[in-house]
């Protein structure tokens, strides 16, 4: 429906108003007023090419009437064509964004016939113009250090063409920050298996981190999955480069894995301000759950039980860390399958050796805890403890469990008195906190 006013021109001041997109027309009216005020009418328009006239108010002196209309007057003049508004988010002249930054250009009077977007090294990127043809959305991410040149075409109401120009910059950070990610690609994992995202260098702005990262999971079939869990940020620790602290942030359920599930995590870090340093590049890795395996590994037994898909398989005769001396007891807690050697020298200098060769060896603890082959105290395995905090089998036996055993296989261990449970010293706890606990480790 049209709509129009009537009013002396003595008595009429236009002034522009900002107004926001995807408002209808709409005409508001104080007729016959007698206050002595002025009685204000406004309009307002929506962005593209079929929009209503340019925003305006218009001011009606005390005491005029204000009619309204459904029927054109048969006098009145052809409208001038409406002025072409054009608007990006962030502004034209903008400087030192993320590459992240979300770029929109939108024209209001007028179509967004056409847009190109080029960077300084001369790369183009790719955007999509909206099906009104008034917003132009760039769906490319951008690169660092970049001057970006917008050039573009307007098309108003009346066919005049007006042109888009403007540009854009990125940062060019100093330093950038690469992170490696737990389990590999394509590797089949235990249940218990936490993700792992190792940073090279700290991580200061967590929460920025944390807010690129993303886990999906499928079942055999491909269906997704709704697995809970959460990212828990650990303590830095100084790993492989002597000086330097490194941040890590591990993803655990909040229960064992479905087995048989198929895990994607994704590190969108690229263009994301760490806190002092910006993500270097974007990493994923997609890895299996495999067969639900778990070890029980009760100390007071002298027996360490094996089941798998929740049927036992295997009961082995073992012995534990000596409990008389907490110095050797092995620690209580879940603690997960680390890595693996078919011979490996054990060294413990507070006992006073160094160079002991073993076999089948199995890490389940970063402190020194292993399931492994000694032969030496076969007589005492399935009836006393005696070993210095390892899990001692014979070869035959350790040789079984390794060849079943798997990065991220929960081994839980329970009775050792005197023991105490898995901590910081550990690397991998994750699982010796309650989900509630382990939740308020997250940045978010």
């Amino acid at each position: 429906m049209a709509v129009g006013f009537l009013a002396r021109k003595s008595g009429v001041r236009r002034s522009l108003s900002i107004i926001a997109v995807g408002v209808a027309a709409v005409l508001t009216v104080g007729a016959c007023s007698s206050t002595g005020q002025d009685v204000v009418v406004t309009e307002f328009q929506t962005a593209g090419a079929n929009a209503a006239p340019a925003p305006s108010q218009v001011t009606v002196p005390p005491t005029q009437s204000v009619a309204v209309s459904s029927a054109p007057a048969a006098s009145a003049a052809a409208p001038a064509a409406a002025k072409v508004n054009i608007i990006s988010l962030p502004a034209f002249g903008s400087t030192d964004l993320a590459p992240a930054t979300p770029i929109t250009v939108t024209v209001f009077n007028a179509d967004i016939t056409g847009m190109t977007v080029t960077g300084s090294d001369g790369s183009a990127l790719k955007g999509d113009i909206s099906a009104d043809g008034a917003t132009f959305t760039l769906s490319q991410g951008m690169k660092y250090g970049q001057t970006y040149n917008f050039v573009g075409v307007a098309k108003g109401t009346d066919g005049t063409e007006t042109p888009i120009t403007g540009t854009m910059a990125t940062v060019a950070p100093t330093d950038t920050n690469r992170a490696a990610i737990t389990p590999s690609q394509g590797e089949t994992v235990g249940v218990a298996a936490p993700i792992v995202i190792q940073f090279y260098g700290q991580v200061k702005d967590r929460a920025a981190a944390q807010r690129a990262l993303t886990v999906t999971a499928v079942d055999k079939s491909g269906a997704p999955l709704n697995v809970e869990g959460s990212w828990g940020w650990l303590q830095d620790e100084e790993i492989k480069t002597a000086g330097v602290l490194q941040s890590q942030v591990h993803f655990r359920p909040k229960d064992f894995w479905p087995a048989y599930t198929t895990v994607t995590v994704k590190a969108n870090l690229y263009g994301v301000n760490l806190g002092g340093t910006w993500g270097r590049e974007d990493v994923s890795q997609t890895f299996t759950i495999g067969r639900d395996l778990r070890v029980d590994a009760n100390v007071s037994s002298f027996r360490m039980k094996v089941t798998v898909d929740g049927a036992q398989v295997q009961d082995f005769p073992v012995s534990y860390g000596k409990t008389e001396d907490v110095r050797r007891a092995t620690r209580n807690g879940i603690h997960i399958v680390q890595e693996k050697f078919p011979d490996y020298d054990m060294c413990n200098t507070q006992f006073n050796y160094c160079g002991v060769k073993v076999k089948w060896a199995v890490r389940i603890n970063n402190n020194g805890e292993f399931i492994h082959e000694n032969d030496s105290t076969i007589p005492q395995q399935g009836v006393a403890n005696v070993s210095h905090g390892c899990v001692n089998m014979s070869t035959a036996n350790a040789k079984i469990f390794y060849d079943m055993a798997l990065y991220g296989d929960p081994v839980t261990v329970s009775n050792s008195p005197g023991a105490p449970d898995l901590g910081p010293a550990d690397y991998n706890y994750d699982w010796s906190y309650t989900y509630d606990q382990w939740k308020k480790f997250s940045a978010l």
